[in-house]
């Protein structure tokens, strides 16, 4: 397993990293927990949970977890949540959209598997729909819903300090998304909406941070237009390539191979590794699928 342990802002912020180190993987995949004044944000996944186990022992008394909080249900955030729970007595806090889905638990597909370990354990979380306040009430998060990648995902927002927390909510490329068969269904007109109602929240933070999981801290309001830009530049692409196209005959599933030879040259390799869960494919599709923007 690779674990990496990175401070941010003069040590306020302290990012714990986790990937397998599975010889089926063509690259590690990391993600991300961060730990601030006895705030958990995210647990990470199921396979690192021993991992994070020794993490949690390794704190000393200033670094203690008060209270840890998840972002979204997915494995890859909520995987060691049981574990914190059950073991160290740490109180999970989510939104009321995650708690029946953190509730079930999940045993998710093979490819996912290798990523993250063999399944997501119920969570027994508590809703929490107000500001949170950390241990030394130095710092106080507001609420924000974010969805897109997941219905249920909130991110956490620091205004005086300029910190924003939003997990997946912002990806460092959209070249594919997740759809098809998959429990993850992700709308890109939906992660443009949020993009958009964060980049509004966020219009006086002339020096915000963007913390992502497993993707490093985005520096600038102004990354969050870019990321709207470029799905702007996606949607125009799509329908200027599928009016031609459509004009030469093609149509339904011929018409979006088309379409992705024109964009990107082929269906990316993981297409088919996820059996089409996650692929270029599905991000067409949800583009075509946009209405009235």
């Amino acid at each position: 397993m690779v674990v990496r342990i990175t401070y941010h802002c003069n040590y306020q912020i302290l990012e714990w990293e986790w990937a397998s180190d599975n010889k089926m993987m063509p690259y590690p995949y990391f993600t991300s927990i961060y730990l601030i004044d006895g705030l958990l944000i995210d647990s990470g996944a199921p396979g690192g949970e021993n991992d994070l186990r020794k993490f949690v022992e390794s704190l000393n008394h200033s670094q203690t977890i008060e209270k840890c909080f998840i972002t979204h249900s997915h494995e890859d955030h909520a995987g060691g949540a049981h574990m914190l729970n059950s073991e160290f007595k740490i109180p999970i806090y989510t939104s009321e959209k995650a708690i029946s889905l953190l509730k079930k638990g999940n045993t998710y597909p093979e490819y996912r598997q290798m990523a993250w370990g063999p399944k997501l354990l119920p969570v027994m979380a508590e809703i929490i729909d107000k500001p949170i306040v950390t241990k030394s009430k130095k710092y106080k998060f507001e609420l924000f819903p974010m969805n897109g990648h997941a219905p249920e995902l909130v991110a956490l927002i620091e205004k005086k300090k300029q910190w924003a927390f939003v997990a997946d909510a912002v990806q460092p490329k959209y070249k594919m998304i997740f759809g098809r068969n998959s429990d993850i269904q992700e709308d890109i007109s939906l992660i443009y909406q949020s993009l958009s109602k964060l980049y509004e929240f966020t219009k006086d933070m002339d020096e915000l941070l963007i913390f992502s999981a497993g993707n490093g801290v985005l520096k600038g309001r102004e990354i969050i237009l870019k990321k709207m830009e470029e799905i702007d530049n996606l949607y125009n692409q799509v329908y200027k390539n599928s009016m031609l196209i459509q004009k030469e005959g093609y149509s339904g599933k011929r018409l979006i191979r088309k379409i992705i030879k024109s964009l990107f040259g082929k269906e990316s390799i993981i297409g088919p590794l996820t059996q089409g869960d996650l692929s270029r494919e599905n991000l067409i599709i949800s583009l075509l699928k946009w209405e009235n923007k």
